[in-house]
């Protein structure tokens, strides 16, 4: 198991982590979210979830759930191959967990729009 490359403090019932990390992942899914999706993740990232943000999400998207959380693993795994090699930000899927966004169904919300959007180009090189 890696370490995590941020600093990470949990403290009774309450998760500090690094500012400057917390801060470089949501302007990295800022600039990288289409623009037409900016909106969307704001106000995503606005919202504090807590730790029913999953039970939530399971309310809020049913048994949809599992298929949405297939449908975005693809672009979840572009962003976390990116964010690392290109960015040198590794610890995507770690912030996700420790701020709970990953749990959160706004932000889950976004994430689908942004891989239908992915899934709805056409493959490089196909004249239309």
């Amino acid at each position: 198991m890696k370490p995590i490359p941020f600093s990470i403090k949990r403290e009774n019932g309450i998760v500090w982590i690094d500012a400057a990390a917390d801060a470089a992942f949501r302007q990295a899914l800022m600039d990288g979210v289409p623009i037409n999706l900016r909106g969307k993740m704001r106000e995503a990232l606005a919202a504090t979830p807590d730790k029913g943000a999953m039970a939530h999400s399971v309310r809020y998207f049913g048994d949809e759930l599992q298929e949405i959380k297939a449908q975005i693993a693809p672009l979840m795994m572009e962003l976390n191959r990116m964010l690392s090699e290109s960015f040198n930000l590794p610890g995507l899927y770690d912030w996700l967990d420790a701020t709970n966004y990953g749990n959160d169904y706004r932000l889950i919300k976004v994430f689908k729009a942004w891989s239908e959007m992915v899934l709805s180009r056409p493959p490089a090189g196909v004249l239309q």
